[in-house]
């Protein structure tokens, strides 16, 4: 089951758009006899591509292309979390089922669960990567309980100690319900921009807490002001805001550190 989950991320992680064209490559293979498609669901459609040249560099070359991606790699979960705070317990949790649910799998329901876990992971998250809506779920709410409960609870991500009906608690609103964060990017006339987005770029903060805070910050006699906001996410605890930086021994340490070693 490792190999189906880590098949789903490789093919949903690794896709582009192409129109295929009559050249050949280089082995003399016609580039209209190369498969390009690999999976579709929904509104998407997933697609392979070629690396031409790839075969021709240097093997300290392929060596730098290969450290360049581990250090992506080693940022794929600040990804989701930066696209919405409860992604990765979702992730995860989704990830623990395809591992281990010991259930039926030919069901209608299980179908509509891997198509599910294919849009969450190609969106790095459950809202659209274009849209910003949240995915409707193909299945009840009652049906994804028992895969959970169905699955090996060592796998489930551990959130201070609690168990999988805690999990279960915070995670099945946020999936289920379409009033609890329905856009990932709320751009609508009249909205705050800020407060309505499930984006995990600011949290308890609206949008004008977040603009008298940044102007708070601007030196109005610096004739090339630095700008602010770019690598951090803003949150109130306790009343005060704060702003958390992205960086070696701060938020996402234990990540940035990791990438910094692979580049």
């Amino acid at each position: 089951m490792k190999n189906l989950i880590k098949s789903l991320i490789m093919f949903l992680i690794v896709t582009s758009t192409f129109s295929c064209t009559s050249k050949s490559n280089k082995t003399g293979e016609p580039d209209n006899q190369f498969n390009y498609f690999v999976d579709q669901f929904e509104d998407m459609r997933v697609l392979r591509y070629r690396l031409p040249g790839f075969e021709s560099l240097t093997p300290k070359q392929k060596e730098l292309v290969y450290y360049l991606s581990e250090a992506a790699l080693c940022g794929r979960d600040i990804l989701w979390d930066q696209n919405f705070r409860y992604n990765l317990l979702i992730r995860k949790t989704l990830e623990a089922i395809l591992e281990s649910y010991s259930g039926d799998k030919e069901t209608e329901d299980y179908k509509a669960f891997l198509t599910y876990c294919k849009r969450v992971f190609f969106a790095n998250g459950i809202h659209h990567h274009y849209s910003s809506d949240k995915f409707t779920p193909g299945f009840s709410r009652e049906y994804f309980t028992g895969l959970v409960k169905n699955c090996d609870p060592s796998l489930l991500p551990a959130r201070n100690g609690k168990s999988a009906d805690d999990l279960l608690n915070l995670i099945v609103p946020v999936i289920f319900d379409p009033a609890i964060f329905p856009k990932k990017v709320e751009r609508g006339e009249g909205k705050d921009i800020i407060a309505e987005s499930a984006s995990g770029f600011y949290e308890g903060v609206t949008q004008k807490e977040v603009e008298k805070y940044y102007a708070a910050l601007i030196d109005p006699k610096d004739p090339r002001p630095v700008s602010t906001g770019l690598n951090s996410r803003i949150v109130k605890r306790n009343g005060k805001i704060e702003e958390e930086i992205y960086r070696s021994g701060g938020l996402y340490g234990e990540a940035i550190d990791k990438i910094i070693y692979w580049l």
